[in-house]
């Protein structure tokens, strides 16, 4: 078997233009901000800024400005700024940028060949090489000093992990060496001791699985014991019982042969042990859990899901750079240890199989996921300050678990996290109700800080409702840069709200329960008062509906130069109509919508208001 992939990240470049790209026409107003406030951003003359990165989303535009010593980047340095849609700035981060790097000679002596010679051996590459890169950085030390680096990055398919090893690029000396891939728990340490070319046309066709939704003692609300174990894989009755038969969206395929590959998702060969990848004549995956291909539908369907949530039903573009905008997942990795990761080096996910096979517990996936999620929203500036990174994979993950409805408050369980993965005789577990304060609570473990941030997201999710509180989530999470704290965090979480407010829902008292709880958790975020700003009323004369509330016509009253969009929300953010308006052509028939409060948005205008179904 050969595995050899090497600079993954040149494959995606034209899949990723659609989502993300590097030109803006707010460019010039951040540039402006940036020189107004040169001096306490500690801007050095001789450094320039490049605009790498734009995202444009539901609650405004981010730019994303790394720092360069000539063409040289300076190592995990940018200036991020946030418009909200009124092309105001709104949030500005520049805790990553680095004040004390020095001016240095940019041309490095050694080549990146002989770089990548040396972090295989420092890394202990062992196997197929699976990935490898080699960028050159400026690299300020910890302490304090500013080297010329290479910055590589390798992958072997018999040692788990994302390897990253700093190289002086001057003298050839390795600085740093660690694993950078993301886990959901701790790391034990380890005991001593070519595609073919496809002729035939590949199709996308739907399917079955069995699947753990999200795991067995959620679904039978019941403890870990009895008939409810691990037992080495074993299946029986009431685990089978336990399973939930759902309908795969997409399959590919190729010559009668069906595999767990789609738009969004698909399974690899990518760390030991070696069990294939499952393919099959029948497109329907209806394995038992002692057989290994279910936790290989298991990991497809959630993964899949999860990805069409957040792309589609929540129209916020997330997938990863690489492998063509599709995540590649490993169901057994791990050299079969009873840990998971999410390897930002090549954006993929590897389950582990010890213990409970972490791949037969959406928990673990869906954080594995969370990780990922936060790595592509930020261009690959993933912050662990903190644990924010853990906080963020386990809020992500109960917040799935915990829309099933499956426990009750009262449950111990409606908090656990890895409710089968973990809480038994493996591993503790974690929990989302964690009674700790940010920051006197902190301790010297990323996986228990974690637990703070996800608790206050969950307070909050219980307070204002799943899709607010996921979509303030990810827009806050796009705004946070790779030295992002818990604190900072959180400001961006309910500032990506405030620019929300009027659209998906949202409204003061939200705003207001998501200051309540981000408070309540220990953090410090600046005065807002929530109201109509001036433009907001400006607005409210121009657009008009009648009657309000409404049984069947909803008449709209403005002046309209042209054909316009209309579009009408839940108070879940969830858009249930679509239609348009015109002059002479002013109407929405709305009968056919449920009794409730909606938003009407004019999506060309930004323009929208609140109306009553009755």
């Amino acid at each position: 078997m050969k595995l050899q992939i090497t600079s993954l990240f040149v494959g995606c470049l034209m899949s990723c233009t659609a989502l993300y790209g590097q030109q803006s026409s707010l460019e010039n107003s951040a540039r402006n901000w940036i020189t107004q406030n040169s001096r306490s951003i500690g801007l050095q003359d001789f450094t320039t800024l490049k605009l790498n990165y734009v995202r444009k989303g539901n609650s405004g535009e981010t730019l994303r400005f790394q720092q360069m010593i000539g063409n040289v980047p300076v190592f995990q340095s940018e200036i991020v700024m946030h418009f909200n849609k009124s092309g105001q700035i709104s949030y500005t981060a520049t805790e990553s940028f680095k004040k004390n790097v020095q001016q240095i000679n940019t041309d490095p002596v050694i080549s990146s060949v002989d770089a990548l010679k040396k972090a295989h051996l420092a890394s202990h590459s062992k196997g197929d090489v699976t990935f490898e890169e080699a960028k050159i950085y400026v690299y300020v030390t910890e302490q304090g000093q500013t080297k010329l680096v290479y910055r590589a990055l390798t992958n072997s398919y018999e040692n788990p992990g994302s390897w990253q090893t700093i190289i002086d690029a001057k003298t050839g000396e390795v600085i740093s060496v660690k694993d950078i891939s993301f886990r959901h728990k701790e790391k034990e340490k380890p005991e001593k001791n070519k595609k073919q070319k496809e002729v035939k046309k590949n199709v996308l066709v739907t399917g079955s699985a069995y699947i753990f939704n999200p795991d067995p003692l959620s679904k039978m609300q019941v403890a870990y014991g009895g008939q409810y174990v691990d037992g080495n894989d074993a299946t029986n009755a009431s685990l089978d019982a336990a399973r939930t038969l759902v309908t795969i969206p997409e399959l590919e395929l190729t010559a009668g042969v069906y595999k767990l590959k789609g738009t969004y998702v698909e399974i690899k060969e990518l760390e030991a042990p070696n069990k294939g990848l499952f393919t099959q004549t029948s497109n329907q995956f209806l394995f038992n859990r002692n057989q290994d291909g279910f936790e290989a539908a298991n990991a497809y369907w959630h993964l899949d899901n999860n990805l069409r949530y957040i792309n589609l039903t929540l129209g916020i573009p997330c997938i990863p750079v690489m492998n063509n905008g599709v995540l590649a997942f490993d169901p057994h990795g791990e050299n079969g240890a009873d840990n998971s990761h999410y390897d930002p080096n090549s954006q993929v996910l590897v389950f582990g199989e010890g213990g409970v096979d972490d791949a037969e517990d959406a928990d673990v996936i869906l954080h594995e996921l969370g990780h990922g999620i936060h790595d592509w929203l930020t261009n690959g500036n993933l912050s662990q300050v903190n644990g924010l990174s853990e906080g963020c994979g386990d809020y992500w993950a109960q917040s799935y678990s915990r829309s099933l409805n499956q426990w009750q408050p009262t449950d111990a369980a409606y908090q656990w996290m890895f409710n089968w993965d973990g809480h038994n005789s493996f591993w503790n577990g974690r929990v989302t109700d964690y009674a700790a304060i940010y920051p006197s609570g902190l301790t010297s473990s990323i996986h228990t800080n974690g637990q703070i941030w996800a608790s206050a997201l969950m307070r909050i999710y219980d307070a204002i409702g799943k899709q607010k509180t996921d979509r303030a989530f990810l827009e806050g999470l796009s705004l946070t840069t790779s030295n992002t704290n818990q604190q900072n965090a959180a400001i961006a979480v309910r500032q990506a709200a405030i620019d929300m407010l009027g659209t998906f829902g949202f409204n003061c008292n939200d705003i207001d329960q998501i200051t309540a709880e981000f408070t309540a958790a220990g953090y410090t975020l600046p005065a807002y008062s929530c109201q109509l700003s001036v433009e907001d009323l400006s607005k409210k004369e121009i657009i008009a509906i009648y009657p309000n509330p409404v049984s069947e016509i909803l008449h709209i009253s403005m002046k309209i130069s042209k054909e316009e969009k209309v579009e009408i929300y839940n108070m879940e953010g969830r858009k249930v109509m679509e239609t348009t308006i015109a002059n002479g052509r002013n109407t929405v028939n709305v009968s056919h919508l449920a009794v409730g409060d909606y938003i009407l948005r004019i999506k060309g205008l930004e323009l929208s208001t609140k109306f009553i179904k009755k």
